[in-house]
């Protein structure tokens, strides 16, 4: 049992340790109340869901809120995004954007485009060294197959040379001792 849990004690009886459910989040064990993240609790029905679910899987409420400027899906009683830190307000996003002038948006714009390529240089660099990478090691394993057969070719001339050698010695031999055994 970790010591953050031992040290924490429950809202609702003040008993002390808590224990840990397993699913991500943790209970009393002597009033039986179970506690989670804020962000899976439903606002309405206090039902506890997935960690990333959109919907309750009780009552159907809404979860999660996509931020109006990023897209980043925000804890519905969120009041900023967490990515981009704008207000996820849509009265307030509206106006902001009708105060906002043509020329301050594609200045905004243009500021967002340059993160933009940034980040899709620094991916395509990665890309790209994971590709040299794989490369580097096709290659390596191509120059160890190809070591790896001249030492089995190199074995296979020795093999062949010292079979030459052998069958020239009994010839020779054969050739040599055969006189004598002719006259014995």
């Amino acid at each position: 049992m970790s010591d953050v849990l031992q040290s924490l004690r429950c809202a609702s009886c003040g008993a002390s340790p808590l224990t840990d459910n397993g699913d991500g989040t943790i209970a009393c064990p002597y009033c039986g109340s179970t506690f989670a993240h804020p962000e899976r609790v439903c606002p309405r029905c206090q039902t506890v869901n997935e960690p990333d679910a959109r919907q309750c899987t009780s009552c159907g409420q809404t979860l999660r809120q996509p931020c109006a400027r990023c897209g980043t899906l925000n804890w519905s009683q969120a009041t900023y995004c967490q990515r981009c830190g704008a207000s996820l307000d849509v009265l307030e996003h509206i106006s902001s954007r009708r105060a906002e002038t043509t020329a301050d948006r594609i200045v905004r714009l243009q500021a967002g485009m340059t993160t933009v390529k940034e980040e899709a240089e620094r991916a395509s660099q990665a890309r790209l060294a994971e590709m040299w990478g794989r490369d580097n090691a096709r290659l390596d394993a191509m120059a160890q197959a190809k070591a790896k057969q001249q030492r089995q070719e190199r074995l296979l001339w020795v093999i062949a040379t010292l079979a030459i050698l052998a069958v020239l010695f009994t010839i020779v031999a054969l050739t040599v001792v055969a006189p004598f055994l002719r006259t014995h």
